[in-house]
């Protein structure tokens, strides 16, 4: 397995996968109902911050100098998997090995959607890549994430639901009582059932945006 070194030089703007208005609408909250807007934004830079944990990655648009060091050298004909991807073609600023020495620009190829870099030819660890990769957030965020995002929100909201009327079974004052449904079993059998599925359906959203280490 590599060892990979990320010094950031530019962190991101914004790490939040989606906005507070495309929350609202994918939660059905009318957008004029501010009521909400601190636990709303709360929970964007939460569950946003949940998503890029699960997938082992940093979804901002940074600035970053990574060092690669492998098992044995030289290297011949190598691949490195840069972590903030995708990665455009003008957004590698220098390719060094070892300790400064520049790799000539037309040596190297990038995918640019994986954020894969292939150098060609013989050369010597460690090799420091510094360039710039990721999404502009949150405008630029895949579809895939954000509905995963809202969908964990969404659940989260509904536990919270789901705690607050927790116990509660009648209310009684003098001679009047008021009963009441049982709201966790019709949550289990109903709500939370669906969130099962959402579970599913956002291991489902995210498995083509995770990282795994080579």
């Amino acid at each position: 397995m590599a060892d990979i070194w990320v010094k950031v030089i530019t962190e991101a703007e914004s790490y939040d996968l989606l906005t507070l208005d495309e929350l609202k609408l994918m939660l059905n909250i009318n957008p004029s109902d501010t009521s909400e807007d601190a636990a709303l934004q709360q929970d964007i830079e939460h569950y946003s911050d949940v998503v890029a944990t699960m997938c082992n990655r940093v979804f901002g648009f940074e600035k970053v100098a990574e060092t690669w060091r492998g098992d044995s050298m030289p290297f011949d004909c190598p691949r490195l998997f840069l972590t903030h991807y995708p990665v455009a073609d003008g957004d590698v600023t220098t390719v060094e090995s070892p300790r400064g020495a520049l790799v000539d620009p037309t040596a190297y190829e990038i995918e640019n959607r994986s954020g894969t870099m292939r150098i060609d030819g013989a050369w010597s660890e460690p090799i420091t890549v510094t360039y710039s990769g990721g999404y502009n957030l949150p405008d630029e965020a895949p579809p895939a994430l954000k509905q995963a995002t809202a969908l964990l929100i969404q659940a989260a909201r509904m536990q919270r639901v789901r705690a607050a009327v927790a116990g509660i079974k009648s209310i009684t004052h003098r001679e009047s009582r008021v009963q009441f449904m049982d709201t966790n079993k019709a949550l289990t059998s109903g709500a939370m059932g669906m969130l099962g599925d959402a579970a599913e359906t956002v291991n489902a959203l995210l498995y083509k945006y995770m990282r795994f280490y080579v």
